[in-house]
């Protein structure tokens, strides 16, 4: 499925706009909570409801990795899109993997 992505300006800015959400909202809300009420991700941490969204999230992480290394959608490896996802969201991840199509067709470096 390795193929050449192009994007309309259109859906280039809304893949900007989630990322610039994913990272400001979504981890900005993440960590305010770290910052004024430590507490909070303690609970999270011993709720079993929360824990199960986590794990999913996590798990999803490393499918997503897999996948967009496999289509070849971005030049970047799937470990800058593990690292990107642990650093923002994977509201912010994917649009930044998304945006970085791959040049020429050639396989770009693992992380």
């Amino acid at each position: 499925m390795r193929h050449p992505i192009e994007y309309t300006p259109i859906e280039r800015f809304w893949l900007a706009a989630l990322g610039v959400f994913g990272f400001l909202a979504v981890n900005g809300a993440f960590v305010y909570g770290l910052l004024f009420q430590p507490d909070a991700l303690m609970d999270a941490l011993a709720n079993p409801l929360a824990a199960a969204f986590m794990v999913e999230a996590l798990v999803l992480v490393g499918v997503f990795a897999y996948l967009f290394e496999r289509w070849g959608v971005s030049r970047l490896g799937w470990g800058w899109f593990v690292f990107l996802s642990l650093l923002g969201s994977m509201a912010f991840a994917i649009p930044i993997v998304l945006l970085y199509p791959r040049r020429d067709g050639g396989t770009a470096p693992s992380a």
